[in-house]
């Protein structure tokens, strides 16, 4: 190897979005099916744009997504109107130096008050949906853009009249002179005389003034201004002279008013840019919200799951790495659901566990690089937060990029520079690689001499073992099935094929190498007999043994195989009868409570009517002499006191002590229950939201459990 020149500086690393930008995945169109089921332009825009994550934020958009769908299983969604992407108006504001416009102060003034509510919606459910509650803290408050949007413009876009003071005064003038105008032309359409002589009996607008059409053979002389004729000449519209000097002052109030809109228009404007940067934090955090919505409606739609986290260093194992249960490629799926395909037949992998390599071998159209392109679409996926078509029970590492070295065979040439181009992909992709790099390697050794290529593919094989990189590769090649029986960290697999009608089953089978299958296909495909003879003639002794040896492997494989699909099986049995003994366990437990409720709510319902039997003795004490009042006031005192004892059960102090912003609570006088928007412990009250008002309720007016 040559050394590097003097001061020649290593490549840097490339970005986590780079390491997943490979082709032959998909990936593209799969993203397309989350865009399409996006409600507003900002999150479309937002999963356009959606770009690998760092592992912390793709573990919290995962919570994120986790937090929508149990509350969507509950009942409890979120409507996103108002929602829309600000950035084109953004652009269109500097690139082109104008004010706002009225439909972009319309989606501005909509999107400030879907912030606000949004946001209100979220800290009702800190408890529920802590992942989502989390886009709340320190969201960008916008207290002053939004106020002075909210005093100047409409629901449609359009500048209030109390937008400002002058513009109050200007459009109020102008109203009046308007209807008095209005006054002097309805006076002149009604005066007897004049009668004959109008070419019509309504109002007209010419050069943005009021004027009146008469005939133009009308020998009546008419004062006024004449502002235009009719194409034909038998109409002029004339402006009344009583009406001029009022329509002078008119267009001066206009002129006016335009240029106080426009002053108003660059002051939003210059707010709107100088908060630039906070509409953007906001826009990204509802962003966020709406892609963990998309993903609650991509499983219900694509029958997709949240897929746990898998870990690369786990201490056991079968705790390690990717295991993907009933995968199906989203494509395939989307086929389905269109009508053009009847079904997918899901596969089960396993990676980087008890191995770290998987081999998957076996005769063409059988599957084996849908089995790649499955495994890779579920990587992204799990990197951007999003769900991933399979069944429960899967779990995918955050790998920290893909190399993807996949093709159809059937649209590949076969030539030294195909085969060229294969080996610059794969090494650009290893220059980088770790040991959390998933490998994707779709026909291994092929394009060049068969023997030279199982050669050149078992090293590279040995080469990804050696530095324990993740990777699945295909291969027709028969040399490298017996690769995975000389090293420990290295599985065969292959897709289920029937010889008998020489039709695919698409399922994979780990731990079991393929068979090429060709002379049997050859000769049921009719080839004359005696050909197909002489290949098994021409076979190599060494290839038969091979053959045979691998054909009992075979067998003791999918025997092991079997034994471990049944033996996780019946943990997955065990596991749901866990499920089941815990959901009795809490149905007991809910009972219990449910009792303690009743009991608790009956017995704060003879509370408060003690209590308010205490206050209206309270209240006659004024009435009894000074030392029976006395006496009578200490008794009350302790009736009081042992009231207050009363109602403080253990659950009860626990619950008071618990009460939070954002927690919701019942209260029975108004028979609902509202979220808490502050809490007072030292007053022994909270202040809450009973619909459109904040409303201050005492301790004892308010409980957890909710009257039937």
């Amino acid at each position: 190897m040559s050394a590097k020149p003097a001061g020649a500086a290593a490549k840097p690393a490339p970005s986590l979005a780079a390491r997943f930008a490979v082709s032959g995945l998909d990936l593209e169109a799969v993203r397309a099916q989350f865009v399409a089921l996006a409600h507003t332009s900002l999150g479309a825009r937002a999963l356009r744009n959606l770009q690998p994550l760092g592992d912390s934020e793709a573990a919290k958009a995962l919570a994120r997504a986790n937090d929508a769908a149990l509350l969507a299983r509950a009942g409890d969604t979120v409507g996103l109107a108002g929602v829309s992407d600000l950035e084109p108006a953004r652009e269109g504001v500097t690139r082109f130096n104008r004010p706002l416009e009225r439909d972009e102060l319309a989606a501005l003034a909509s999107f400030l008050e879907a912030c606000e509510r949004l946001v209100e919606w979220l800290e009702e459910r800190r408890r529920d949906a802590p992942a989502l509650f989390e886009l709340t803290v320190g969201f960008p408050a916008l207290t002053r853009l939004r106020k002075a949007v909210e005093a100047a413009v409409d629901e449609r876009g359009e500048l209030r009249d109390d937008a400002s003071p002058r513009l109050a005064r200007l459009r109020s003038e102008m109203r009046s002179l308007d209807a008095r105008i209005g006054e002097i032309l309805a006076k002149v359409l009604a005066d007897p005389a004049l009668r004959t002589h109008l070419a019509d009996f309504k109002t007209h607008r010419r050069n943005g003034r009021r004027v009146v059409a008469f005939k133009a053979r009308s020998t009546l002389r008419i004062g006024g201004v004449v502002h235009e004729r009719s194409q034909s000449g038998e109409t002029v519209f004339i402006e009344p002279r009583e009406a001029v000097e009022s329509s002078n002052r008119l267009v001066e109030l206009e002129q006016a008013a335009r240029a106080e809109e426009a002053r108003i228009l660059v002051e939003l404007t210059r707010l709107f840019l100088e908060d630039g940067e906070q509409l953007s934090e906001a826009g990204e955090r509802i962003a966020r919200l709406e892609i963990a919505l998309v993903s609650v409606r991509y499983c219900a739609q694509y029958g997709a799951r949240m897929a746990t986290l898998g870990e690369f260093h786990a201490p056991k194992a079968p705790e390690r790495g990717l295991v993907l249960r009933g995968a199906r490629h989203p494509l395939l799926v989307e086929q389905v659901r269109a009508g053009a395909l009847g079904e997918v037949v899901p596969i089960d992998v396993r990676l980087g566990g008890e191995f770290d390599l998987l081999v998957i071998t076996g005769p063409n159209t059988g599957g084996k690089t849908l089995a790649l392109k499955t495994v890779g679409v579920a990587a992204w996926c799990m990197r951007l937060g999003l769900p991933i078509c399979c069944d429960e029970g899967s779990r995918v590492p955050l790998y920290d990029g893909v190399i993807a070295d996949i093709g159809d065979e059937q649209e590949i040439r076969q030539s030294l520079s195909t085969f060229a181009s294969h080996l610059a992909r794969i090494q650009a992709g290893l220059a980088h690689a770790t040991d959390r790099t998933l490998c994707l390697l779709d026909e291994l050794g092929g394009g060049t001499d068969p023997d030279e290529g199982g050669a050149l593919g078992a090293a590279l094989l040995e080469h990804l073992l050696e530095r324990r990189i993740p990777s699945m590769a295909t291969t027709h090649i028969g040399k490298l099935k017996e690769f995975c029986f000389a090293h420990r960290r290295a599985e065969n697999a292959s897709v289920e094929f029937d010889a008998a009608t020489l039709q695919p089953r698409y399922r994979l089978l780990v731990g079991t190498p393929g068979e090429s299958n060709a002379l049997s296909i050859a000769e049921r495909r009719g080839l004359a007999r005696e050909i197909v003879v002489r290949a098994r003639e021409l076979l190599v002794r060494r290839d038969r043994d091979a053959a045979e040896l691998m054909k009992k492997l075979r067998g003791a494989s999918e025997h092991t195989e079997q034994l471990r699909r049944d033996a996780e099986a019946r943990i997955e049995e065990l596991r749901k009868q866990d499920q089941e003994l815990q959901l009795r366990r809490g149905e007991l437990d809910k009972k219990g409570e449910l009792l303690e409720s009743e009991a608790q709510r009956a017995l704060e319902e003879r509370i408060r009517d003690a209590r308010r039997g205490l206050e209206e003795a309270q209240a006659l004490l004024a009435q009894l002499p000074a030392e029976r009042a006395a006496a009578m006031r200490t008794a009350l005192g302790r009736i009081e006191e042992a009231l207050a004892r009363a109602s403080l059960t253990d659950r009860r102090k626990q619950f008071l002590d618990s009460l939070d912003k954002g927690q919701l609570v019942y209260i029975p006088r108004y028979r609902q229950r509202c979220p808490i928007k502050k809490v007072e412990h030292d007053k022994r009250s909270v202040t809450v939201k009973l619909g459109s008002m904040n409303l201050a309720v005492p301790f004892d007016e308010i409980t957890w459990c909710e009257n039937p």
